[in-house]
């Protein structure tokens, strides 16, 4: 029996194995792989403890190498069910039921469950999706070396995923619906120092248009005003792109397992207190999938709410013994 298992991999993920081994928990992690958003960014400037900026998949391996030195103990499966062993008593272990059939008992979980690429559903993208449409340019970069693309978006991905095309691509296109940027003012400041960057805002991808591939984008643009949902009057004109990429964020993935019982708020996210506590005196959830830290998704915060995690775990396994 564990005392603790852990459902999901990732960097935060090993930082709360690290914290709840500590406790002396030694939890088990079950997740499909270890790849995962930061892995995607290709310089990571903002975490603290690494003088010199490094790719997210190497911060990644770095923790992860950090939890396997400790002795973590890591099973590459997808989970079922969990089922309380006491279907009137919450407070007692929990039946992990996996994909390839192996059952693991539980006092308490930790839920890192993945998110998903929010889309943006026009014409033309669901025909190309990772083909010529992209959610990822540090995935597809190589295929648009001195071509034409399109960032949608302005939260900071989409910034990050402009900055780091524009070392490769000949032209790119920012396309964002206000005229205001949700993301750090320093980046935006480095974009605007890009010859080869265009920002067209505020406007909206109406239509990807091709042949056998992306030729044009079709967007609407607004004239004299903010925001696209307040304008009235528009421009329509095509832009000649090889590529899209669209950086919207993510949003959480459903649970079928545990959706019953688990809150979450009108976004879907679940719900959180302080302590990283759901509304199941059981389980525990941070980061991207939980109402934590203000919606505020980085690394740094992403460590620190999964430590959090791993101590309420422990407070709970240690009440309940």
């Amino acid at each position: 029996m564990n005392k603790l298992t852990i459902i999901g991999l990732g960097w935060a993920w090993y930082t709360a194995w690290i914290y709840a081994w500590r406790y002396g928990l030694v939890p088990t992690l079950i997740g499909e792989n270890d790849w995962w958003l930061i892995t995607e960014n290709h310089l990571v400037e903002n975490f603290p403890w690494y003088p010199e900026p490094k790719s997210g998949f190497e911060i990644m391996q770095d923790l992860k190498k950090q939890a396997e030195r400790f002795g973590a103990t890591i099973m590459l499966d997808k989970v079922k069910s969990i089922t309380p062993i006491d279907p009137n008593d919450f407070t007692k272990w929990y039946n992990i039921e996996t994909t390839f059939h192996w059952t693991i008992q539980s006092k308490a979980i930790i839920l890192a469950i993945w998110t998903q690429k929010i889309k943006l559903w026009v014409p033309g993208e669901k025909e190309f999706f990772w083909k010529w449409v992209s959610y990822c340019a540090t995935c597809d970069w190589f295929f648009y070396r001195w071509k034409k693309v399109a960032v949608v978006w302005g939260w900071d991905t989409a910034l990050i995923e402009a900055l780091y095309l524009s070392e490769i691509a000949e032209k790119v296109y920012l396309i964002h619906r206000r005229n205001q940027f949700r993301w750090e003012p320093i980046r935006l400041e480095r974009l605007k120092q890009k010859t080869n960057v265009e920002i067209i805002t505020p406007a909206i991808v109406e239509e990807i248009l091709w042949s056998e591939k992306v030729e044009y984008i079709k967007i609407k643009k607004c004239i004299n005003w903010q925001t696209i949902m307040d304008c009235q009057n528009f421009e329509e004109k095509l832009l000649p792109v090889d590529g899209v990429f669209i950086a919207i964020w993510t949003k959480p993935n459903p649970m079928p397992w545990l959706d019953e019982y688990l809150e979450r708020d009108e976004n879907w996210y679940i719900k959180v207190d302080e302590c990283m506590k759901t509304n199941l005196p059981w389980i525990f959830a941070a980061w991207d999938v939980t109402t934590g830290s203000c919606y505020f998704k980085q690394l740094i915060t992403a460590c620190s709410e999964w430590a959090i995690a791993a101590e309420s775990a422990f407070k709970y396994v240690e009440k309940t013994n």
